[in-house]
């Protein structure tokens, strides 16, 4: 088999055509001797058959039965060697599939193995081998000395080596090739194919061609022997030039142009050999004669003949014995050769397909034709002879359009002789202008050829030395004639005006010729001066002229224009004398425009012309062709792209009219060919809006309508019609979809454009294109005769286009779809049901990956895969209708390939890291998913894994290995990251990772160092310009937040040592992530994140989450490595501002580090003052320029660097002076964007509506929130900044934003932050402004409710919403109150005045609403009447109604705050849940914070009637208190509170009882809590005081029946202590206050009285047990019941009282007295001059208590006497009215006194201890015992 092996002939070519191996690549692919040897062998190479090798086969391969059924049949017709046969069934396998010869036979069992489909396919690929081998053949040839191709060297070593055996053997293999048999037509039947001998003669004619081009090739570079050219002669003669070939029978008309393409090669091979430099050319003519004159001079010669002649003609010239017998023997050759119209044949052979490309046999022949025609008219024109023959002139055009022989051309013409066929050109010039057609074709064959000749030919065409024409003697008088001179009599005008002029006395030249008598004037002129002329004659409108001669002339000047203008456009230097005749044809076009089909061709002459110019003059050419009928428009320029691409309004003009009257009945389709190429040229050279409108737009609907959707349909004349459509079409198409132009009527193209693509029949056409399939593909290349640069890879070109449009249309459609809907041409490409999918367009799609001929096609092909994967939402592999082993085999077996290139194993990986996430069934295709096999593995999970981590192909299959290979490359060598493929390797990773796919590379992970060599990158030296940072950055923060707690080990280990301080990679990443390495570098793609940017956008995920998720506590050494380049990072950007999303990301990166470390980012908090102060500085002087996120992460620095570094920024006045100016001045800068925004609003209102933007916070919150961090900043000490506010007019903003903004729902937030700024602006130092300001005029009536609409949308207010703004602005108020006091308080008074109804809803609201902002709202309003209240005299004055109606509602309140205190025991209870946005703001413990709330409410509404009830010291202690004008506020009513439905519930002395009782049973709860878990320590049990004896807890649960208010009142839910102790104070005064008021009332029933005392005494026991237990009993550390320290009032002491006190005591307990007699004894209270009620009851008590004290406890003595009433009285009220919250903690006096066991000495202080130092709870508690047991 080594022997007779066949070589994949397919593959070799593609992988030396692609250019992609390396040289060592290309020396061991092509330079293995077993390849070299079949290429020098070529089709020999395939051995005949042995009839021995079936049964050695067989025995080699048993099992294949099916492969070698098919090898017996394949054996009757291919007369091959059967291993070799058996090589192409493996080549042909991996052919249709993927993978090496080697592991091909794995593929049979997803093949179809019916003989049926395998012997007609393997046939036909071992014809296309056999070509695929010709074809690489002819590439080493042509390149071999092609110095700039990339294996020149290679391929000439390999051309050197076998170069002198290949031509004989090519002529025998041709031979071979003609005489060759076709198979017998059982055929047919075995490979059930009614067409296959068709093909094999198809097949046959290629290979005859290409046989015949390597022979030219070669015959052009060696010396042909005699013998071989008589063979290859005689070959041509027995095939008759390839028109008799042997199987005429299968030949049909289609095959008439292979057939002429051999008889083509066959004459010019026969030219080439015999117009060679012989040596000795006589001796080559007596050697070859007898074979070649008899077929020149039989009788039947065929045109073919005709060259053949005229260069063995030329040949016998070159013999010096020939040339003398060349008039009687060989010049009849000549003649012959003329009659049979031999240039006229070589036009036609140098145009037809086979030359017509830029192939080098094409190159060769038309040198060789040129070089023959130089000699010939070096020989013979000297009399103009050949200048005169048929068909010259338009050969020599076409000559020299080739640049080489232009150049040669004009070196020709600066000779004097043997110019060859300049000679032609001189002709020209001779007989200009009276023929004009030569000089004109010559010159634009010249004109096509290049700016150097079109620099010479304008020079030539300047400056024509001869005008001849007709002799006329009327016109033209001669002075004197002599042989044939003549000298002109007058001036004459030749062309009828000035523009050429010949003056009397010039010469002429009079001669006789064929045409009649000429006159030649020697005066020069121009080509464009008669030009000029010819048009003017077609425009006369007299028709003094022969107008259709005149055309024909101005339609071969315009070609001649064309070609100029096109080489000179481009650098935009156009001559003046060109002017004149671009004008012409402009006025020639709109003239003709409407003439009959004559015409035709010269419109599209001139409308190139046109399209020359565009690129230079793009405006001018709009303006000359818009208004003339001629080019498509639209009448409305209004209308939306849906309606464009109906047609609305839409006239196909001339255009179209031409389009179906004139080119679909002819099939030829140049003028809409060239009005394409103009809209090509229009949209490359200009953005005109109105050339977009007016010319493009109109164009592309023309395109998209009428031309795109019919292509396939129309008629051509040349079979290339159609493709040359279709490529101008998909030309015009890319260029709109690709523009980046982002103007509005760019946009709108490009809409209309993808939407016609999408939702129209364009949608088919363009899959009908890229549904071709390679199969079919590969058939229409094998058909051209060039495979490099023929016409084939021109409509592979087309289909690429086509390819990018479908990429394009799809990528775009959000422009004119929604994201999730499903266009017509979606609907196409993933047609599910096949009978119905006659396109298959993903398969075939899919097959281009198989490609040969173009590299780029696979990779496209790829990418398009890609973009169907990414973007709908069908199943890919459902579509693909492969198995997933073939999937596997199609993709992943590439990537092992080495010799594949780079471009397709990036493009194939991309596609897989695409499909994961987004193709579930590819995915597991990818990733050898095999469910029934996973399970398995995981019940015998136990046994062992491979540790290597590079382990073989074999450990893991699907794209598993290439990984496991990536991560052993990175880990031994970080350089290699540079490579692409690991690249697109680790961006895999991180697609699996991203979408949580990591159990796909479980048996990777399974390794124990697979994160050391995942992450190894980051510990090796730095590669700049790698994606593959960024990327294992967002792997590892992924992987941190998935695994939180549960990290594996190695990955821990990775990031303890990436997070080492010691180690230093912290400090180089960091360094490295801020330098933005490469950023002034790279040309940023469009829609690709540059690399600088995109590492640094996953550095700042990842600190985002490694500042929560990180099992290593960081330091702040860690944190400042940080945090101080990225602020010094932000401060360089906002300096320079050269790219915003910079700011953007460092901006937010900051903001994260400062979230989650707080302090610890200001290491160096002075120099971080500084540093705000520069961000701030800078960022106001570039606010404007600003992204909203850039400027939202900023703020939020400011503000939260504002408050931490408040004590470093007071510190330095000029610090914090340019922070407040700064911060005010972008204040204002938002306001005022604001207020434009708010004038703007039908502008604004409607993208409002979407509920992304109407949740955002804009900008102007943060602002006025860091204003409001600044306010509560600033003190006294910067009063100065007070000028600085009033000259920038600040508070006047802010009110004028607020005026505006609180009614509006769309500015909420606004309006929230702007009530928090001007609230801490009035708490500040600054506030006097605000007197002056008129804030009652701007907010008063603003702060009215809006009309409030639950349903109403985005911008309809929600109750709570207002609820909010109204409770911040309450809070506003009361502050301006508490600061300013009276002269604030009659604008507070009217607003409550005006807003009566709704302050008295608010304060209602809890009985309605129970949830967080309601509760909120009520608070407000109740801070704001406490602080009325100290106003009430006014209050009464200004609006008694409001203050009445107030505390009403105040009342109302109260009871209902303590019913739902009472209801809150029930956790259960519906009514009291909080809302979802209530418990959504408020965390974990909504209802918690809610009931901490509504007992604040409580505390504040009791202090409310406390300034309606009066004084309890007054009630006690003051006989002369006016009663009457107190009223009660409590109703005799004591049963349990319970729900009222009244509007206004009466306040009952049973609803302030059961609040007692609550809010004691919760002091109670709080302290048994702590008592519980105090116990354990033995200080804890001895602070566990044993007040509480058994009997006291029997007595408690007696007093506790099931019908008393206390028995109700069981704990409440855990509270705030101090707040519960302050609200027992106030509800104990209020109860005790009112019920003093009744008992102390004579006009109360005295068995109301006695209902009162009885109620009180048995209701508060709970009080007073609390009071007793808890109190009394210091032992405890409690800042709510601490001894209140306000203050000493010092009075003289009294002996006589302190001698009964203690003579009480030691009678009492004479254990005492030698304690007692150690500490000298108290000085007794003085009596006062007066007696009062408070006195006796005081001390009265404390006697009592001192004689019946059981044990040595904290006594509680009481002053007999007290200071004058009035200061007695003030004193006790600011007790009253004091705040929980302002208590002052000392529990020193506490702790000594009861670890101590101290008794108090007498002092100064005594007096005041009622309201000092003893305890206000156990003071009520006296009250209560007092009222329940006196009489009063």
């Amino acid at each position: 088999m080594a022997t007779n092996s066949a070589n994949y002939w397919k593959r070799l070519w593609r992988w030396t055509t692609s250019n992609n191996l390396t040289l060592e690549d290309v020396q061991s692919v092509l330079g293995n001797k077993e390849v070299t040897e079949a290429l020098y062998e070529g089709l020999s190479s395939y051995k005949p058959n042995k009839p021995e090798a079936f049964s050695q086969l067989q025995s080699k391969y048993p099992d294949q039965t099916k492969l070698l059924s098919v090898v017996q049949t394949l054996q009757n017709y291919l007369n091959v060697d059967t291993f070799q046969i058996w090589d192409i069934i493996k080549h042909y396998l991996c052919d249709i599939s993927y993978g090496t010869p080697d592991n091909a036979l794995k593929n049979v069992a997803f093949v179809d193995t019916r003989s049926s489909f395998l012997l007609p396919n393997i046939w036909r690929f071992y014809h296309s081998e056999r070509l695929f081998l010709l074809k690489l053949l002819q590439y080493i040839v042509e390149n071999h000395n092609n110095s700039c191709h990339k294996y020149h060297k290679e391929f000439s070593k390999i051309y050197d080596n076998g170069c002198k055996n290949l031509l004989p053997s090519l002529i025998s293999q041709f031979e071979k090739s003609i005489s060759v048999v076709p198979p017998p037509r059982k055929i047919q039947s075995d490979f059930s194919n009614d067409s296959i001998r068709q093909e094999w003669a198809e097949y046959n004619l290629r290979e005859q061609v290409a046989i015949l081009q390597l022979v030219l090739l070669l015959v052009q570079e060696q010396q042909i022997s005699d013998t071989d050219f008589q063979t290859l002669f005689k070959t041509f003669r027995k095939h008759n030039y390839g028109k008799s070939q042997g199987y005429h029978d299968l030949l049909e008309e289609r095959h008439r142009e292979m057939c002429m393409r051999i008889m083509y090669m066959e004459v010019c091979l026969f030219m080439i050999i015999n117009f060679r430099k012989h040596a000795n050319a006589s001796s080559w003519i007596d050697a070859n004669e007898k074979v070649v004159v008899p077929e020149l001079t039989k009788l039947q010669l065929n045109t073919e003949h005709s060259a053949m002649l005229l260069s063995w003609m030329i040949l016998s010239l070159q013999g010096k014995d020939h040339a003398k017998l060349f008039e009687s023997k060989y010049q009849h050759f000549g003649a012959t050769a003329l009659r049979m119209q031999v240039f006229e044949f070589l036009n036609q052979m140098l145009n037809s397909s086979l030359f017509s490309d830029k192939s080098k046999c094409s190159k060769i022949a038309r040198e060789t034709v040129f070089k023959l025609l130089n000699i010939l008219c070096d020989k013979f024109d000297g009399d103009g002879t050949i200048s005169h023959q048929s068909g010259i002139t338009q050969l020599c055009a076409d000559l020299l359009k080739s640049p080489e022989i232009a150049e040669e051309f004009w070196k020709l013409q600066q000779r004097d002789d043997q110019c060859g066929i300049v000679s032609l050109w001189n002709t020209g010039l001779e007989y200009f202008p009276y023929n004009f057609s030569m000089l004109s074709l010559l010159a634009a064959g010249l004109a096509h050829a290049g700016k150097s000749s079109v620099r010479n030919l304008i020079g030539e065409l300047k400056n024509l030395p001869v005008y001849t024409e007709i002799y006329n003697p009327n016109s033209v008088p001669l002075m004197s004639l002599e042989s044939d001179d003549a000298i002109i009599g007058r001036e004459y005008f030749p062309l009828g005006g000035p523009s050429y002029r010949i003056e009397a006395g010039s010469r002429a030249t009079v001669m006789e010729r064929k045409e009649g008598t000429l006159i030649h004037f020697r005066t020069p002129y121009s080509y464009w001066t008669v030009f000029n002329s010819e048009i003017e004659k077609a425009l006369d409108r007299k028709q003094h002229h022969n107008v259709t001669a005149a055309l024909q002339k101005v339609y071969e000047g315009a070609k001649v224009l064309k070609g100029i203008l096109q080489a000179l456009v481009e650098d935009k230097e156009i001559p003046k004398s060109l002017v004149a005749p671009s004008e012409g044809v402009f006025d020639v076009l709109i003239r003709f425009m409407r003439g009959d089909a004559a015409a035709l061709p010269l419109l599209v002459e001139c409308l190139e012309v046109c399209t020359a110019l565009v690129p230079a003059f793009p405006k001018e050419i709009h303006l000359r062709l818009i208004n003339t009928g001629l080019l498509p428009r639209v009448g409305s320029q209004k209308l939306s792209h849906v309606e464009y691409a109906g047609g609305a309004s839409f006239d196909s003009a001339a255009v179209g009219a031409y389009l179906v009257t004139v080119e679909q009945p002819t099939g030829t389709y140049k003028f809409l060919e060239a009005y394409i190429d103009l809209l090509c040229a229009f949209h490359e050279s200009s953005t005109d809006e109105r050339i977009t409108m007016e010319i493009i737009l109109p164009g592309l609907i023309l395109i998209m309508r009428e031309v795109f959707p019919n292509i396939l349909g129309w008629r051509y004349t040349l079979p290339e019609g159609r493709r040359a459509m279709s490529s101008k079409c998909a030309r015009l198409l890319a260029l709109v979809l690709q523009q980046k132009e982002a103007g509005a009527r760019a946009q709108l193209l490009k809409h209309t454009c993808v939407y016609s693509l999408l939702h129209t029949e364009n949608a088919l056409s363009l899959l009908k294109v890229i549904s071709v399939g390679n199969d079919t593909l590969e058939k229409i290349m094998q058909d051209e005769t060039n495979w490099v640069s023929g016409p084939g890879n021109e409509y592979i070109t087309t289909l690429q286009r086509c390819v990018a449009i479908v990429m394009f249309a799809l990528r775009l459609k959000p422009l004119v779809n929604k994201p999730s809907d499903i266009t017509p041409l979606e609907h196409l490409i993933f047609a599910q049901n096949k009978q119905k999918d006659p396109l298959k367009v993903v398969p075939k799609v899919t097959s281009y990956i198989n490609h040969a001929f173009n590299r780029s096609l696979p990779v496209l092909s790829c990418r398009l895969l890609k973009r169907f994967a990414d973007g709908f939402q069908m199943s890919l592999f459902a579509s693909l209708d492969m198995t997933a082993y073939q999937v596997r085999v199609m993709f992943l077996d590439r990537l092992r390939d080495e010799h594949e290139s780079l471009e397709l194993k990036v493009a194939i990986l991309e596609f897989v890291a695409t499909c994961i996430g987004k193709q579930p069934g590819l995915t597991e295709a990818f990733f050898m998913m095999n469910h029934e096999k996973a399970k398995a593995e995981e019940d015998n999970k136990d046994k062992a894994v491979a540790e290597k981590k590079t382990a073989p192909d074999d450990s893991f299959e699907g794209i598993l290995g290439y990984m496991a290979d990536y991560l052993g490359t990175i880990k031994s060598d970080a350089k290699y990251l540079h490579s692409p493929l690991l690249g697109c390797i680790m961006a895999l990773f991180h697609a699996l990772w991203k979408n949580n796919m990591q159990i796909l590379v479980k048996k990777l992970r399974e390794n124990p160092k697979f994160w050391e060599h995942m992450t190894s990158p980051l510990f090796n030296e730095i590669q700049p310009g790698l994606r593959t940072y960024a990327q294992i950055f967002n792997v590892l923060g992924i992987e941190l937040f998935a695994s939180r707690e549960k990290l594996e080990p190695n990955l821990k280990d990775v990031l303890e040592q990436f997070f080492d301080t010691d180690k230093k990679y912290l400090d180089t990443w960091v360094d490295f992530v801020y330098s933005f390495d490469g950023r002034d570098e790279e040309e940023e793609v469009v829609d690709k994140v540059p690399v600088w940017l995109g590492l640094l956008t996953s550095w700042k995920d990842f600190t985002t989450i490694f500042c929560k998720c990180l099992p290593i506590s960081l330091n702040i050494a860690h944190k400042s490595k940080m945090v101080a380049p990225c602020m010094s990072a932000l401060l360089n950007e906002l300096d320079d501002l050269k790219d915003g999303r910079l700011v953007v990301i460092l901006a937010e990166l900051y903001v994260i580090m400062l979230a989650n470390w707080k302090d610890d980012c200001f290491e160096n908090r002075k120099a971080n003052a500084k540093q705000i102060d520069n961000l701030l500085t800078n960022t106001e002087s570039v606010y404007e320029c600003l992204h909203p996120r850039a400027i939202r992460a900023i703020l939020s620095i400011c503000t939260v660097a504002i408050s931490s570094l408040d004590y470093e920024i007071k510190a330095n006045s000029a610090t914090a002076q340019s922070i407040i100016r700064s911060v005010t001045n972008i204040n204002s800068l938002e306001l005022q964007k604001l207020l434009d925004d708010i004038t703007d609003v039908p502008k604004t209102e409607p993208k409002s509506d979407s509920p992304k933007t109407s949740e955002e916070i804009p900008p102007v919150v943060l602002c006025l929130a860091m204003l409001e961090q600044c306010l509560d900043l600033y003190d006294e000490v910067f009063s100065g900044l007070s000028q600085w506010f009033q000259s920038s007019k600040f508070i006047n903003k802010l009110l004028c934003c607020l005026q505006t903004c609180l009614q509006n729902r769309r500015h909420y937030h606004t309006s929230l932050a702007a009530l928090r700024c001007i609230t801490a602006y009035a708490r500040g130092p600054f506030s006097k402004d605000l007197l002056m300001s008129d804030v009652d005029q701007f907010l008063w009536l603003q702060l009215l409710p809006p009309k409030i609409d639950a349903n109403g949308g985005t911008l309809a207010w929600k109750p709570q919403e207002w609820w909010r703004v109204y409770a911040y602005s309450l809070d506003f108020i009361s502050m301006m109150v508490m600061k300013h006091g009276q002269f604030f308080a009659s604008d507070a008074i009217t607003f409550v005045g005006v807003h009566l109804e709704h302050l008295i809803e608010a304060v209602l609201l809890p009985r309605q609403v129970f949830n967080i902002d309601a509760l909120n709202l009520c608070a407000s309003t109740l801070n704001l009447v406490v602080q009325l209240v100290k106003f009430e005299a006014r209050w009464r004055i200004q609006n008694i109604n409001s203050l009445i109606g107030i505390m009403r509602s105040i009342s109302a309140c109260l009871y209902q705050c303590v019913t739902l205190m009472l209801r809150s025991r029930r956790a259960s209870d519906p009514a009291l849940t909080p809302g979802d946005d209530t418990a959504a703001m408020l965390g974990k413990t909504p209802h918690h914070n809610v009931l901490h709330r509504t007992l604040e409410i409580l505390h504040m509404a009791t202090l409310c009637l406390l300034s309606f009830s009066p004084d309890l010291l007054s009630l006690l202690a003051d006989p002369g208190l006016d009663l009457e004008r107190w009223q009660p506020l409590v109703e005799l009513h004591f049963g349990a509170p319970k729900i009222s439905y009244e509007p206004f519930p009466q306040l009952t002395f049973g609803t302030l009882l059961s609040a007692i009782c609550l809010l004691t049973r919760s002091l109670n709860h709080a302290y048994h809590a702590d008592e519980g878990s105090g116990s354990r320590s033995p200080r804890g049990r001895r602070r566990a005081c044993s007040c509480g004896s058994p009997g006291d807890s029997r007595r408690a649960n007696r007093s506790e029946s099931l019908t008393s208010i206390s028995s109700a009142a069981s704990a409440l839910p855990w509270l705030d202590e101090r707040l519960v102790a302050g609200a027992l104070e106030a509800t104990t005064t209020l109860l005790a206050e009112q019920a003093l008021l009744a008992v102390r009332d004579a006009s109360v029933p005295s068995r109301h009285k006695q209902l009162v005392r009885r109620e009180l005494s048995s209701e508060l026991t709970v009080f007073h047990d609390f009071v007793r237990k808890r109190v009394l009993c210091a032992a405890h550390a409690r800042p709510h019941l601490v001894r209140n320290k306000l203050g000493a009032w010092p009075l003289p002491a009294n002996e006589e009282e302190t001698k009964r006190i203690e003579q009480a005591r030691k009678e009492r307990n004479p254990c005492l007295c030698e304690d007692d007699a150690e500490r000298p004894p108290p000085p007794p209270p003085k009596r006062a001059a007066h007696d009062s009620m408070r006195e006796y009851i005081l001390r009265k008590h404390y006697l009592d208590k001192c004689a019946q004290t059981p044990t040595k406890g904290p006594p509680s003595p009481v002053s007999h006497s007290t200071p004058a009433p009035d200061k007695k009285k003030d004193t006790s009220r600011s007790s009253k009215r004091v705040s929980w919250a302002e208590t002052t903690r000392d529990s020193d006096e506490s702790l000594d006194s009861s670890l101590e066991e101290i008794e108090p000495a007498y002092s100064n202080l005594t007096d005041v201890q009622i309201n000092n130092d003893e305890d206000y709870f156990h003071f009520m508690s006296i009250v209560f015992l007092y009222i329940c047991q006196t009489d009063l």
